[in-house]
């Protein structure tokens, strides 16, 4: 397949399924967007208000107006931030809650370091695309609360879960492993964590951003990925994992994540280092978590239950992940593996009647038909943004031949 045919096929799909859809969930009448659609679309309006779905949201039509330049994107996007900023921060003890119900009162205050996470991404990207000081402002007290209650100075990385008071409580969002383990930390914040201070780097030159996300690349190198180039999934407080779980998606997602964040280190070495080991990785995932059709499997656990079921965020992630490893190595597995994600998006994920994509389907193609198209955790952050990093990189690619 040409560059430039897959570029245009990733930006339609962007643009008139992905984001046509997302616009249809803006709430007029309580603000906000909508938090659950069913399997074919329908609404339920009186349904709680995800703050976690709203900042993937923000981000989204955020990014998207700085890559397509649509106003109905930054339309959406300042519609959204006015609802966080209104409704899901805390002015009294800082922070962003976690739930709020449909007219977007508080139900749920507590202050996960995940969740700060994603609003600090959000806010970031919405700056870049409006300009808005108040944002930045937003996403600079984020990051300071986040420093100053979470960061683990002795063991490294962050403690997870706190009351509305950021008083330490028990990680139940986050961490509750397949094994029924309360875990103290998970790759999955940290990784999320460092995303949304690359983010963060990039609208505000402080440079302590700069070090706390070295520090995190240093904890995800140091602790979180092992001998076998995957990362571990559930630790205790001093990084000893506490799961035997593979997540393929968060392998790959993870590459391109790390390099994004290596980029802006002005260590030459240390990024080249975290580069090289991304890379190994990118290659231990098509070697081991690959269907015979380029689909990427979902997770293995115990080292022989394979779930091979086909998840709307790993296809995308993955495609996303193997264009970056092509980027740098130029070797054509990679172009080629990203390409078969593609292929197996259009052809099983994407829903042709009732917009957006199914969140799995099983190995054979079929849709589960009970999973929602939007919930709290069904956003168009993952695949939205494939198709942004996709388009845009092929772009760079185009340019550099």
């Amino acid at each position: 397949m040409e560059l430039k045919k897959l570029q245009q096929q990733v930006k339609d799909e962007a643009k008139n399924n992905i984001f046509a859809f997302w616009l249809k969930m803006i709430d007029h009448n309580k603000g906000g967007f909508h938090c659950y659609a069913d399997f074919y679309g329908s609404i339920d309006e009186g349904y709680e208000k995800a703050v976690l779905l709203h900042s993937r949201i923000l981000w989204s039509f955020s990014s998207a107006y700085r890559v397509f330049g649509n106003e109905e994107y930054l339309d959406a996007a300042r519609h959204c931030f006015r609802f966080l900023a209104d409704k899901a921060v805390d002015r009294k003890h800082g922070g962003v809650f976690w739930m709020l119900d449909a007219n977007g009162n508080v139900t749920d205050s507590q202050k996960h370091v995940y969740n700060q996470g994603f609003a600090i991404y959000a806010f970031s990207e919405y700056y870049l695309a409006s300009g808005d000081e108040e944002a930045l402002l937003l996403a600079k007290s984020l990051f300071e609360l986040v420093e100053e209650h979470a960061f683990d100075s002795v063991c490294g990385g962050y403690t997870e879960a706190f009351d509305r008071e950021w008083s330490e409580i028990e990680n139940h969002l986050v961490c509750d492993t397949a094994e029924e383990v309360l875990a103290a930390k998970s790759m999955n914040t940290h990784l999320h964590i460092m995303e949304a201070y690359t983010t963060l780097g990039k609208a505000w030159d402080d440079p302590r951003v700069e070090q706390q996300n070295k520090n995190l690349l240093s904890v995800m190198r140091d602790k979180v990925i092992d001998q076998k180039w995957h990362y571990g999934l559930f630790f205790t407080k001093d990084w000893r994992c506490i799961s035997n779980d593979v997540s393929y998606g968060h392998d790959i997602e993870g590459t391109w994540l790390m390099d994004d964040a290596a980029r802006q280190i002005s260590d030459i070495a240390f990024t080249d280092e975290i580069l090289t080991l991304t890379t190994k990785m990118a290659e231990i995932t098509i070697s081991e978590g690959v269907d015979k059709d380029g689909a990427v499997f979902n997770e293995l656990r115990e080292g022989h239950l394979l779930d091979s079921d086909r998840i709307w965020w790993v296809q995308g992630e993955a495609m996303v992940g193997f264009l970056n490893a092509y980027q740098k190595s130029c070797k054509p597995m990679f172009l080629q593996a990203a390409i078969e994600c593609w292929h197996i998006i259009q052809n099983q994920l994407v829903d042709p009647i009732n917009g957006e994509w199914f969140w799995k389907v099983t190995r054979q193609g079929l849709p589960y038909i009970q999973e929602a198209k939007v919930e709290p955790w069904k956003c168009p952050y993952h695949n939205g943004r494939a198709c942004l990093e996709v388009y845009t990189r092929i772009q760079q690619l185009i340019e550099n031949q």
